[in-house]
């Protein structure tokens, strides 16, 4: 069983694309009038890292799953492309503070990322200052160049 991806130009001369399944060994012809044609195999290309494809059937119609993307009704699993992207790994703080506000309750973690050289403080200060350089890691930066 194998997709096709059968391509031509329309009369404007703008390429139009069509998916369209072939059974393995059927010959494939378009036809006469159908001028420059382009023709490859085909594969729908599902991305996730955990999950794989399915194929599911509902109301005449065939869906590639979980991300209910409408697909031919002849679609086996060896027809779709199942790609993992690595996860994202989060960089680690090397330097993290606890500062109190003058609320003896409240406190705020403030951190530096060596890899990027980023700052980030939970404090409101980091949206209300233009900068977004809160007094927290204005004071963090001065003890990372201290360094």
């Amino acid at each position: 069983m194998a997709l096709w991806e059968f391509t031509n130009l329309n009369k404007y001369g703008t390429p139009r694309t069509r998916i369209i399944y072939r059974p393995d060994g059927e010959a494939f012809s378009h036809g006469p009038g159908f001028g420059a044609t382009w023709v490859s195999m085909f594969k729908y290309e599902y991305i996730n890292e955990t999950v794989p494809p399915s194929i599911a059937k509902m109301n005449g119609k065939t869906y590639l799953m979980p991300s209910w993307k409408e697909i031919e009704p002849e679609t086996t699993l060896n027809d779709i492309e199942w790609i993992r992207p690595k996860p994202k790994v989060r960089p680690k703080p090397i330097m993290e503070i606890n500062t109190s506000n003058s609320s003896p309750n409240i406190s705020y973690r403030t951190k530096y990322f060596p890899d990027t050289g980023n700052f980030s403080c939970q404090c409101p200060g980091t949206w209300r200052a233009p900068n977004g350089k809160c007094k927290h890691i204005k004071a963090l930066e001065k003890k990372v160049n201290k360094k």
